[in-house]
C-alpha cells in the first residue's frame, strides 16, 4: 500500500506511507530474530511514535497475506498469535531495510527489545500490592527456577509511596536482589557495587 498513511500520534521524523511501516515491520523482526504478537510490535513502534496504529495493523494484515510474515498460535490459548517473518520476509528486509531512516531503525529496536525485557521480567518476578487498614502493603518476589530468590513484604504509608515501590522493583529485580543481599551480609565486596542492570546483559 503506497497511499499515505494516517499521521495521527505520529511523531516528527516517524513513518507516514504504508510500505515503510511494512519494511519496518520486516526489519525489526529480522533483528530481533523471534516472533512477536501485535501487542510487543504495537508497544515498541507506537511508544516511540514511530507509526500509526491503525496503519500499523493494516501493514502486518498485508504481509501475513503477501507471504512476508506467518501468524501461528501459542500453546496458551490465551495468549495472542506470534507473527514470523519469511523467508521472503527477511528477503525484504535485507534489501530495503537501507531505505529507512537510521534513528527510526535504531528506535524500534532498542524500544522493541526494552518492551520485550520488561514483560520477561514481569512474567518470573512479581511485585503485588495489598489494602491494609492502616496503610498497604508491597509483597515482592524473585523467582528462580526452584526456591524463589527472594521474597519480602514491605509496608507503605500511601498507594503512591507503593507504587513507586512497586515500579522501581521492576524495573530492575536484579538490583534490589543485590542490595538486600549486600545489607544483610555485610559482604558488599563480593556482592558487587549496586549499580543498575544493563539490559544488554540480559537474555531475551
Amino acid at each position: 500500500m503506497d497511499l499515505n498513511a494516517f499521521t495521527a500520534g505520529v511523531e516528527p521524523g516517524g513513518l507516514t506511507h504504508g510500505y515503510e511501516i511494512k519494511i519496518l515491520v520486516c526489519y525489526l523482526l529480522r533483528q530481533l530474530n523471534r516472533g512477536m504478537t501485535f501487542s510487543q510490535i504495537n508497544d515498541a513502534l507506537l511508544h516511540r511514535g514511530l507509526v500509526n496504529y491503525f496503519e500499523l495493523a493494516s501493514a502486518l494484515s498485508d504481509l501475513v497475506e503477501s507471504g512476508h510474515l506467518t501468524s501461528r498460535d501459542t500453546q496458551d490459548s490465551r495468549e495472542e498469535a506470534l507473527y514470523d517473518l519469511t523467508a521472503l520476509g527477511r528477503e525484504t528486509a535485507d534489501t530495503f531495510a537501507g531505505t529507512l531512516p537510521v534513528s527510526v531503525k535504531e528506535k524500534a529496536v532498542k524500544s522493541a527489545r526494552h518492551q520485550m525485557i520488561r514483560r520477561k521480567i514481569e512474567s518470573s518476578n512479581h511485585a503485588t500490592i495489598r489494602k491494609e487498614e492502616d496503610g498497604y502493603i508491597v509483597d515482592l518476589t524473585i523467582t528462580d527456577i526452584g526456591s524463589d530468590l527472594l521474597k519480602m513484604s514491605l509496608f507503605m504509608p500511601t498507594e503512591q509511596e507503593a507504587k513507586q515501590v512497586q515500579q522501581h522493583f521492576l524495573s530492575d529485580p536484579l538490583l534490589t536482589y543485590k542490595g538486600v543481599l549486600a545489607l544483610l551480609t555485610g559482604d558488599l565486596q563480593t556482592v558487587g557495587e549496586l549499580i543498575p542492570t544493563n539490559e544488554d546483559d540480559i537474555e531475551l
